[in-house]
């Protein structure tokens, strides 16, 4: 390999002392250690930041008043010093082999990327309660329904990450979908490893658990406006990806309004949505959804879909 691939671990922080120890052990154990594991504390009121400086180098802890996790992972990409980059929430672990098996698939592939698969667990790591494999060898169009992976399954040269601007810092949900639909746009090849190294934690104080069902979907609205946007930017790609589009932003349009969220925050991928049913396939055009919407329009269409869901 003509360059060797160093690895930088950012982990974002905000009073994460419950798991945060655990954490570092799991990456500073690895079999092939990262040239730098990055703990950004966003103003901590725990014992976060003096629990991580305790391990020394190659642990590096930045402090910052509070800003949100995609500030703080955005000033580790800034920091960071490594070829590739890790991002590793303060809650979550890696399984011994995970930095190794990661560059190994990367050895003489510059600017791809590496997926490694995912195993939830509870208490104890080696008793997961569910397994994802990594199998998918492209992004799209598979980005466009869902988020593949947590981050800490990816392994990423962050020049790639820089290109494409990190984290979008005024979302405050699934900000790495968005990330990863965004490199998605570059088109760089995705190396999938068979070896279970990202370790997810679920717990009862993790974003997901304390995020309500409104707050989700409107996240998931705003993403879908992000993307639709950006697809429709590039004509020939809209064309290209306008079937997922169209359904995954319905999709995310129906929920949200279903679950309360205001019209006026929907209003733009409502009229995102019409663009891109302009250029999709004939059998979504003719589809009794899409003739619902330009019968009543979105808003009304999406009242009379909602309410055929709650009585079918």
């Amino acid at each position: 390999m003509a360059d060797r691939i160093t690895v930088s671990v950012v982990t974002p922080c905000y009073n994460g002392a419950a798991y945060l120890r655990e954490t570092l052990q799991s990456v500073l154990a690895q079999t092939m250690p990262p040239l730098e594991v990055i703990v950004i504390d966003d103003g901590s009121t725990d014992d976060s930041a003096s629990i991580a400086e305790s391990f020394g180098p190659p642990v590096r802890v930045l402090r910052q008043k509070n800003q949100g996790e995609s500030v703080a992972r955005n000033r580790g990409i800034a920091e960071a010093r490594g070829t590739h980059v890790l991002f590793l929430d303060a809650d979550d672990m890696l399984a011994p082999h995970a930095l190794e098996k990661l560059t190994g698939a990367l050895e003489d592939k510059p600017g791809a990327i590496a997926l490694m698969s995912v195993a939830w667990f509870t208490d104890d790591p080696s008793k997961p309660t569910g397994i994802k494999p990594a199998e998918t060898t492209t992004l799209l169009p598979g980005v466009i329904y869902a988020n593949y992976a947590p981050p800490m399954s990816w392994l990423t040269p962050i020049e790639i990450v820089r290109r494409v601007g990190g984290f979008a810092e005024h979302l405050r949900w699934f900000e790495d979908w968005d990330m990863w639909w965004r490199v998605a746009l570059m088109e760089p090849p995705i190396v999938p490893v068979d070896y279970v190294g990202a370790l997810y934690r679920q717990h009862a104080r993790s974003q997901l658990a304390t995020t309500k069902m409104t707050d989700r979907t409107r996240g998931h609205a705003m993403l879908m406006d992000r993307m639709l946007a950006a697809f429709l930017e590039t004509p020939p790609l809209a064309e290209r990806y306008a079937e997922p589009l169209f359904w995954n932003g319905w999709t995310a349009l129906l929920r949200a309004k279903t679950h309360g969220v205001p019209w006026n925050e929907l209003r733009p991928l409502a009229k995102r949505l019409v663009n891109v049913l302009d250029r999709a396939p004939s059998n979504v055009r003719h589809s009794t959804t899409a003739r619902l919407i330009r019968l009543l329009g979105p808003k009304l269409a999406t009242s009379v879909a909602s309410t055929f869901r709650r009585t079918s």
